[in-house]
């Protein structure tokens, strides 16, 4: 049976083969319908007798997030698996879908530049945690960005002074110059991390990857840019990927966040947690690359990661890089910026989709020891202390001699593996 992910692709090559027919523009094609919604091939809301204005569905078991009005698109998909052989680390992402308009192009949440004097904080708002700032100026959608009010500095009261921090645009407004030379051809690339390369968001919708001297900021407003992130290396251009990514470049497993456009308007972002000593096992350059082709992106950059990624949907943090901390954040990209969260007219519930309730079992004896990985000498995360405890099951995993382990949660939130023989299913 084909997974999600497979037919979401193939949906996306049926509409781009569509889009191909002579007279069909997506007005025309079929519209879907949805106890009462109605929505276009792109996801907006279409037609008469809606019952509201905004579509909102919210699950979080099941990993899936939507939105839809007239001018925006927006789906969140989680993924879990395992992706090396004989490895129980799991690697976790979203890929958000995201299709806006001109009444509804992408935003900027902002605070001023991060800056200092010595070790004291003399200007500038400091960072925000995540929540709070997100909570500040709900969106739909806010997904960190290149961090780049972390690359400047304040060393004098009266002067400052810019470390190389990439050329930075936001709303058409100019926040930073400075970058570093970008390699000549046939040359190693020994920039050190970030690079700079950028990514433009331009008026019509369209985006553009570039090494980071391609242009000056003037010569970018002058192209028509309204933003320019800064971070890098750059993963996709022109429909081809970075050729450096199969190279012994950044080869490194981490949380990593990255942007990306199918076609004016229609972006793909995908945002991974996690390293390779934890649970989850993050990303390297050339997997996020080579996914966001496979949704169809020709072009790509790779933003800040580590401890600063994250993403929210509608006011709610759904994924962080690290799930036990995070970065305090300056900036994030944000899609249906607004006064407040959306007001669900639909939720999982209210739509009439049916939601699988989560597996559940009860310990079956006292002191049940979580553990780290699917070993029994691995560290202990948690111990439950009475028999018939419920947990919920959220997936099952084999260790190398064959024995049946699950990863559960508890009603206190913590998560770790248990061999199958400590718990019976719920009936």
């Amino acid at each position: 049976m084909m997974n999600q992910k497979a037919l979401r692709r193939g949906a996306a090559l049926l509409l781009a083969l569509l889009m191909l027919l002579p007279g069909v523009s997506p007005a025309e094609e079929a519209v879907t319908e949805k106890d009462g919604w109605h929505f276009d091939s792109r996801g907006f809301l279409t037609g008469e007798g809606n019952p509201g204005e905004e579509y909102l569905l919210e699950d979080e078991e099941k990993g899936y997030w939507q939105y839809a009005s007239r001018d925006l698109a927006i789906t969140v998909t989680r993924t879990r698996d395992k992706p090396l052989k004989g490895v129980n680390r799991i690697r976790e992402y979203c890929v958000a879908d995201i299709w806006c308009s001109p009444a509804s192009p992408m935003g900027a949440i902002m605070t001023e530049p991060y800056a200092r004097f010595g070790d004291n904080l003399v200007s500038g708002k400091r960072q925000d945690d995540p929540a709070k700032l997100i909570a500040q100026q709900p969106s739909v959608l806010a997904v960190s960005d290149d961090m780049y009010g972390l690359r400047i500095m304040e060393v004098s009261k009266r002067k400052t002074k810019y470390d190389y921090h990439g050329v930075v645009i936001r709303y058409g407004d100019i926040k930073a110059t400075k970058t570093k030379k970008s390699p000549e051809e046939g040359k190693r690339d020994n920039r050190v991390w970030p690079n700079l390369d950028t990514l433009a968001v331009y008026g019509d919708g369209s985006m553009k990857a570039f090494v980071s001297d391609a242009m000056t900021a003037e010569e970018y407003l002058a192209q028509g840019a309204v933003h320019v992130f800064a971070f890098g290396p750059w993963l996709i251009s022109g429909g081809e990927i970075n050729p450096k990514l199969y190279e012994d470049y950044y080869t490194a497993s981490e949380p990593r966040v990255a942007i990306g456009m199918v076609e004016p308007y229609h972006y793909i972002i995908l945002a991974v947690c996690g390293r390779p000593k934890e649970r989850y096992i993050g990303g390297k350059l050339l997997w996020l690359a080579e996914t966001l082709k496979e949704y169809g992106c020709t072009e790509a950059l790779n933003l800040d990661g580590g401890d600063t990624v994250v993403m929210a949907f509608n006011n709610k943090i759904i994924l962080q890089g690290d799930h036990d901390s995070g970065r305090n954040l300056g900036s994030l990209i944000a899609f249906g910026l607004r006064e407040e969260p959306v007001q669900p007219a639909a939720s999982a519930a209210a739509s009439g989709e049916e939601t699988p309730a989560a597996e559940t079992a009860k310990t079956a004896k006292a002191k049940v020891n979580l553990r780290e990985k699917t070993d029994k000498d691995s560290r202990q995360v948690a111990r439950i202390s009475k028999k018939g405890t419920v947990v919920t099951i959220l997936e099952e995993a084999y260790d190398d001699d064959g024995m049946l382990w699950y990863y559960i949660r508890t009603e206190d939130g913590e998560e770790g593996y248990v061999r199958n023989d400590m718990l019976k299913k719920s009936d």
